[in-house]
């Protein structure tokens, strides 16, 4: 049974609000669909007109809902206010739903891990205690950081054997310094998209192996910190204000002209290779020093082969050696050391709090987190719940395809059918099942209560050294299995994602709770929220990037036919049109707006195909099934106010996203009466499949 935790609070003060004797030991508690029909009825602001701002209508009175507390954790606060002022310092104010299920997750786990590993020795096997005891004493060396002190990871971390951080050492010597050797040892540590990008990834024509890919960073890695930031860090490093303004400037006016370099066009295209010839094909680069820092071969084995290595725009890279060597030695060094303060500072906690300990330990071990959150709080009986909703958009979107909207040849059609058919669902990164897996994975570190920093530059290294594994040792464990995913930030957050090489959609063990899920819900609840997650990811098989893959996950999708269709580069268009005013990602918008029209037409089209009578709800009859349904959608996007000046977003800002999916879908429309001049309606409408 799921542990409702902070969200089982926050729901029954909205009972308490509009029952007179609600949460008495002598009534039974509300059931989960009252809880929720609470919940949508107040967030709503019933003053403004759903056909001018849907969202406002929907999530007007989110904020108030949220910093207001149930009477009964008003009481407890003020019982032991001596004995936790430090957990009151934790109360947040969530910032979207994510944010809300991320709390609720993060105090649940820190609740099982300020008992320890001791009480569970009875029920608990050899293997997943050591695990707990790892994650338990990475938990508490961090509480004990008095204070957090970003100083120590520049002393545990040299810029190589050579040399020291200029900041740190008056003997500082500009000529053992080597750049290409410093991004390789801490390329080591997790830190990349720091002049180059080195990924090991998945093979274009052979998704089952990898290959080492060497790139520029992207757009966001090279957008300039700041002077403001910059200073903050180097205030946290012990340096005088009067010395961080004058570095500020400096590395200021060098990360600018840094991020130039993201104008280089790629002429050459894509080069594959080996890493011994890599110094012959630029010898201008000292790649001999960065090589070396990498874990290639960790384990220490002979190698059968060298791993395979592609390059790809190779015109920056000889771009960034020539800007290079117009700057100083110390200047390009304090750049780096900038840029792993900040991605360090990132990777711990926010501040010294049990939940905020809790969040860094699930970022420094996202596998050992996934596991311990599915065998503590998963329920096996949503699973086959999840599957069956899966499972009805995978059939609807496959009849979408048949019906061939946009022309394409019937070899095309089999392919997109293929690849659907193919297409998975897992519910977490690793299966319940896989302790000893977890076990092996983490065996290699040791984790101090007294050694914070020594822990997490171990744990970042490991991962990194796992990951660079798989050129050797290939895909050797199950298919279910997506530890390769762990060096990137999604393998800590809570939001679902399609893994694209895998014609995967993965769903983490902590999004299953309420308000996003419960077994008890409603099907319509459940197909407003989570069906419309599910129905986004799999269109991420099927937007401008996942039409390049195949259903196995090699770059041999059938892109070039389906481009080829005037039907679909009208659609392409029109979606882009909506781009331009919100999210700065075409494939996001396509999704978004599909998924809207497939999950709505897979629930409506399947439950009330024969019996069109649509029943109201008891619960909430102002409003009709199809109304609460586009409410109950709105609401899992409710938040405070983003700024919509925000660059380089991949999904629109919360408000903007609901309002264009929604003006974009004639049965909203139709539903909600909306006129053709109103705000949502918008005044062409946009469809791909």
């Amino acid at each position: 049974m799921l542990k409702l935790s902070l969200i089982a609070w926050l729901l029954c003060s909205l009972t308490w609000r509009t029952t007179p004797t609600s949460c008495h030991r002598t009534q039974p508690p509300p059931s989960v669909e009252e809880l929720l029909a609470n919940r949508l009825h107040s967030y709503m602001d019933l003053t403004a007109r759903p056909c001018e701002n849907f969202y406002q209508y929907a999530c007007g009175n989110w904020p108030l809902q949220q910093m207001e507390q149930p009477p009964e954790t008003q009481q407890l606060a003020e019982q032991q206010q001596q004995l936790h002022q430090r957990e009151q310092k934790e109360q947040l104010q969530p910032s979207d739903t994510l944010a809300v299920l991320d709390y609720a997750l993060n105090r649940q786990l820190e609740q099982l891990l300020r008992r320890g590993v001791s009480n569970d020795s009875s029920t608990e096997d050899e293997q997943l205690l050591s695990i707990h005891e790892k994650m338990h004493n990475y938990y508490r060396a961090c509480k004990r950081l008095k204070p957090y002190n970003l100083k120590k990871y520049l002393q545990l971390l040299p810029p190589s054997n050579c040399t020291s951080w200029p900041l740190l050492s008056r003997k500082w010597s500009p000529e053992t310094f080597s750049w290409l050797a410093t991004i390789g040892r801490l390329r080591s540590y997790g830190l990349n998209g720091v002049l180059l990008k080195e990924e090991v990834l998945p093979r274009w024509d052979d998704a089952s192996s990898y290959a080492i890919n060497l790139d520029k960073p992207s757009q966001q890695e090279t957008i300039p910190m700041g002077e403001g930031a910059i200073i903050e860090l180097l205030l946290d490093i012990g340096q005088t204000k009067r010395e961080a303004n004058v570095l500020a400037r400096q590395v200021d006016f060098f990360e600018r002209q840094l991020h130039r370099l993201q104008d280089i066009e790629d002429d050459m295209g894509n080069m594959e290779t080996e890493l011994c010839y890599l110094a012959e094909i630029m010898p201008q680069l000292q790649w001999t020093a960065f090589i070396q820092e990498l874990p290639i071969n960790a384990t220490g084995s002979e190698l059968e082969r060298p791993p395979a290595l592609l390059i790809q725009n190779v015109p920056y890279m000889r771009a960034l050696d020539k800007f290079l060597r117009r700057h100083k030695p110390e200047t390009v060094c304090n750049y780096i050391m900038l840029k792993l303060l900040a991605f360090l500072k990132q990777q711990g906690p926010a501040e010294i709090s049990r939940v905020e300990c809790v969040a860094s330990l699930r970022r420094a071990m996202p596998l050992a987190a996934s596991l311990l959150i599915g065998q503590r709080f998963h329920d096996p009986n949503s699973e086959p719940l999840v599957s069956e909703i899966f499972g009805r958009l995978k059939r609807r979107f496959g009849q979408l395809i048949n019906e061939n909207r946009l022309q394409l040849k019937q070899p095309i059609l089999r392919v997109l059918q293929e690849k659907l058919d193919a297409m998975r669902l897992q519910l977490g990164f690793l299966q319940l099942n896989e302790t000893s897996y977890v076990e092996d994975y983490y065996e290699p570190v040791q984790m101090g209560a007294q050694s914070f920093y020594e822990n997490q530059l171990a744990l970042l290294r490991l991962r990194v050294e796992r990951n660079h594994e798989l050129l050797t040792m290939g895909n050797q464990y199950n298919g279910n299995n997506v530890s390769y995913l762990t060096e990137r930030d999604l393998s800590s957050s809570l939001s679902p994602f399609f893994a694209l090489p895998r014609n995967l959609v993965l769903v983490p063990y902590g999004f299953l709770q309420l308000p996003v899920w419960h077994r008890n819900m409603s099907e319509l609840q459940q197909n407003a929220v989570l069906g419309f997650i599910l129905a986004h990811e799999i269109i991420h098989g099927f937007d401008n990037h996942g039409i390049h893959y195949d259903s196995v996950g090699n770059l041999m999708g059938p892109s070039e036919e389906i481009w080829a269709s005037p039907r679909y580069n009208q659609s392409i268009n029109c979606i882009e049109q909506h781009v331009a005013t919100g999210s700065k990602s075409l494939s996001e918008k396509i999704a978004d707006f599909e998924a809207m029209r497939l999950v709505y037409e897979t629930y409506f089209g399947e439950k009330f195909s024969i019996d069109r009578k649509e029943p109201r709800d008891p619960l909430l009859p102002q409003f009709s099934q199809r109304q609460r349904f586009f409410i109950s959608f709105a609401q899992f996007f409710c938040g405070k106010q983003q700024s919509l000046n925000v660059q380089h977003l991949e999904h629109a800002v919360d408000e903007l996203r609901v309002l264009q999916t929604l003006a974009n879908f004639e049965e909203f429309s139709r539903e909600f009466g909306c006129e053709k001049r109103t705000k949502m309606q918008a005044k062409k409408k946009c469809r791909v499949w």
